[in-house]
């Protein structure tokens, strides 16, 4: 059964073959934390603004609301990955864009432990890169990942994005440690590998 969605701010939902794609409302609340508590270590590295800012239900509560803002002013659109076949959460895909008002944007996206491995981020990844393109008018997409993240680097290959360079932050993505050179990869709408994202569904 598709999670019930009850907030006016949000009409749209990403069906993919085994997926939904919610925005996300406060009744996500505690699924959203219960998702990040149990993987905090594992996606850390990779997400710090995120999990250091969701510590606690309330700190969930206030983040998704904040996500309803964003996503409103069209700056920020925030999903929950949810399985059709289990009715759970097991991740999440956000997509910013780079500049207010312009077709450009970037994806990020986080699974938990539960949910790797079974081809869940390369649909989810297709399901809103075809949203943006066909409903947000998006002209292109990038996807950065850290050289060592091989399986997001696979990901994008399979969703039809190339590597267009590689470049080392003058500071640590995660705000510690030494700088770690990251992986950008893009996808544009009139690219011939645009058309893998209508594959498979």
């Amino acid at each position: 059964m598709q999670p019930t969605v009850t907030s006016p701010a949000y009409q749209v939902e990403i069906s993919t073959e085994r997926l939904w794609l919610l925005p996300y409302t406060v009744e996500h609340a505690p699924a959203f934390w219960e998702l990040l508590h149990q993987n905090r270590a594992r996606l850390l590295p990779d997400f710090p603004d995120r999990t250091s800012a969701v510590l606690t239900l309330p700190d969930a509560q206030h983040r998704i609301k904040v996500f309803i803002s964003q996503h409103k002013a069209g700056d920020l659109y925030s999903f929950g990955i949810w399985r059709k076949e289990f009715d759970d959460y097991v991740g999440d895909i956000t997509l910013r864009r780079l500049a207010r008002g312009k077709p450009y944007s970037e994806v990020g996206y986080y699974l938990g432990d539960q949910a790797e491995g079974q081809g869940y981020a390369t649909e989810a990844l297709k399901g809103l890169a075809r949203y943006a393109f066909q409903d947000l008018r998006m002209e292109c997409i990038n996807l950065r990942c850290a050289v060592t993240n091989d399986k997001s680097q696979r990901v994008a290959e399979r969703s039809g994005f190339t590597h267009l360079k590689t470049y080392t932050p003058v500071a640590p993505e995660n705000g510690t440690g030494t700088p770690q050179p990251i992986h950008v990869y893009r996808l544009k709408k009139d690219d011939a590998n645009a058309q893998l994202l209508w594959k498979g569904f």
